[in-house]
This record gives C-alpha cells, sequence and structure tokens, in this order.
C-alpha cells in the first residue's frame, strides 16, 4: 500500500477505539504493516550470484536495500511517537488534542516514504513475475541472435509456451521450461531457459533485455544450446551470428550443441545439426544430444 492507502487502514481500524486504546491499535497495525514489507522481502546478502545480479539490473539492489531502510526507520520513529503518546495520556494530559498530534506526525512520515513504498510495489511486482529458476539442477539455455527460433525450439523440447511472432526481441526476459529423461528406473529433471535475444556487440551497446540473457548465461548453464539461421529470414548475417557464437564460446565455460534451424527455408548451409521447428526435423536428434551431454 501507498502512504495514502496505509493511513486509511491504520486510522480506519483505530476510529472504534478510544483513549490509549486507540494509541494501541495504531500502533499494533502499523508496526506489523511496515515491519511484515520489510521481512518478506528477500535477504539481498543470501541470494545466488544469478539472481543477486538479475534484480540489480531490473530493479537496483541498493534502491531496494535503500527504500526498505527508510521504511523500517519510520516503522520505529512512529513506535516512539506512539510510546510517547500513551505516556502523555497516561500522565493526565489531554487525550484529543495528544491523538490529533499524533495523527499530524505519523501522516508525515508516511507522506515522506510514499516514493519508497511504490517502488518497493513496483519492485515486489517485477519480482513476483520473474520465473522460478532453479540453480541447483541441470540446466539448458538456448542462446543466439533474436528471430532465429529459440522460442520454438523451447516449445518443442520443453513445456513452456512462450509468445512466437516474426519480429525481433519477442522474447523480453528468461522464459522458463522443463523436460524430463528418464534411464532405467532414474528419472531426471532438467530446466531449460529460452534466453533473450542477442546481437555481436559490445557489452556497454547492450540493453537490458540483452543484459538478461549474459547473466544467465554466467551462471545457469551445465550446456548451451546456440541457434543459427543460415535462411537469415531472421535479418542478420551468418557472419555476425558466428561472431556471437564465438563470443559465446570465448566468455563462458559450458558446453555448446549449435544448431542450425529453419532448414525448410536454407536447406542446410552449415556441418552443424540441423533442425526446423515447422517440420519437425532433426528434433529428436537434439533431444538424444542434450541427453548425452547432460
Amino acid at each position: 500500500m501507498n502512504a495514502e492507502q496505509i493511513m486509511d487502514k491504520v486510522f480506519g481500524k483505530a476510529k472504534k477505539k478510544r483513549g490509549i486504546e486507540k494509541i494501541e491499535e495504531i500502533r499494533e497495525t502499523l508496526n506489523e504493516t511496515l515491519k511484515r514489507y520489510v521481512r518478506d522481502f528477500p535477504s539481498f546478502d543470501n541470494l545466488h550470484p544469478f539472481y543477486y545480479e538479475l534484480l540489480d539490473l531490473l530493479i537496483g539492489i541498493n534502491k531496494m536495500k535503500k527504500s526498505l531502510s527508510s521504511v523500517e526507520w519510520t516503522r520505529k520513529k512512529i513506535m516512539v511517537i506512539l510510546r510517547e503518546g500513551i505516556r502523555k495520556i497516561k500522565k493526565g494530559e489531554d487525550t484529543r488534542k495528544t491523538v490529533s498530534a499524533i495523527y499530524g506526525r505519523i501522516s508525515s512520515l508516511l507522506d515522506h516514504i510514499d516514493s519508497d513504498l511504490k517502488f518497493l510495489e513496483n519492485a515486489r511486482i517485477k519480482i513476483s513475475k520473474m520465473p522460478a529458476i532453479s540453480t541447483d539442477i541441470p540446466t539448458v539455455i538456448i542462446a543466439g541472435y533474436p528471430n532465429v527460433g529459440k522460442s520454438s525450439i523451447l516449445s518443442l523440447l520443453s513445456t513452456a509456451k512462450p509468445e512466437i511472432a516474426p519480429y525481433p526481441f519477442t522474447t523480453k526476459g528468461l522464459v522458463l521450461g522443463h523436460f524430463y529423461t528418464s534411464k532405467g528406473y532414474e528419472n531426471k529433471k532438467i530446466q531449460i531457459i529460452e534466453a533473450p535475444g542477442l546481437l555481436d556487440r559490445s557489452p556497454e551497446k547492450r540493453n537490458e533485455i540483452e543484459k538478461q540473457a549474459i547473466i544467465a548465461l554466467k551462471y545457469l548453464p551445465n550446456l548451451i544450446i546456440f541457434v543459427l539461421d543460415a535462411s537469415m529470414h531472421c535479418g542478420y548475417s551468418i557472419e555476425n551470428q558466428i561472431n556471437l557464437l564465438e563470443e559465446i564460446k570465448k566468455m563462458f565455460g559450458a558446453k555448446i550443441i549449435v544448431v542450425e534451424n529453419k532448414i525448410d527455408l536454407s536447406g542446410g548451409k552449415t556441418d552443424y545439426i540441423k533442425i526446423s521447428c515447422k517440420s519437425g526435423e532433426g528434433i529428436e536428434e537434439l533431444k538424444e544430444k542434450i541427453m548425452e551431454l547432460i
């Protein structure tokens, strides 16, 4: 809730109380509300580096810490004000004037952190929309230029149903799916993630969408599937795509499977594993290769 909504909640609950009971109701409601806001955010210092960097990119860790500190400082300050109010009433000071003064001071304090509360609400929404990616199970990441067919491959390999459209950067974040393998009596769950499209350019020129892909490739994969579109229907040359492949090989230590997608359009121009998401050609071979390497 923002400052105004908190005020409405707190003073609405206290309305039917009188004297010290009114102040105690305000104290209990505000204390629990503001304490919960701070308590329910993750402990950033204990986050896996993947999630730490991702949250820092998408929201800003220092800004979240600062806003949470402001909320906690305000909670403590309000508790002091309310204790003073109870003491004054017990000493015989005018109850109505004391409560009115408390209302004014609390309103002012909450208004002062209204921007922090709104920022934290926005952060909460972003965090809630993040896929529940595990950092401790076998993980495959599908990477490559935009519009080379990564989403189609993900939908064929896993349970995920990503948005598929004929324009670049359809995928705005990490898309999660799973598939399962069995050998004898052993069943294994494999996490498969589509990374947003990357361009062959320097790190400082990459946008927020591309940086999410870099963070995932840095921390998560046991295996990378790099997708090429030799038909160039993606809008990018094969030379640019190969340059990106070489960069990924240098930057990250995971094993890599390179696949040429859209062979129904290109006819197959490379020596890599050839697949077509449209016809399904090569998909079983790709699955077998994944299981072999994982």
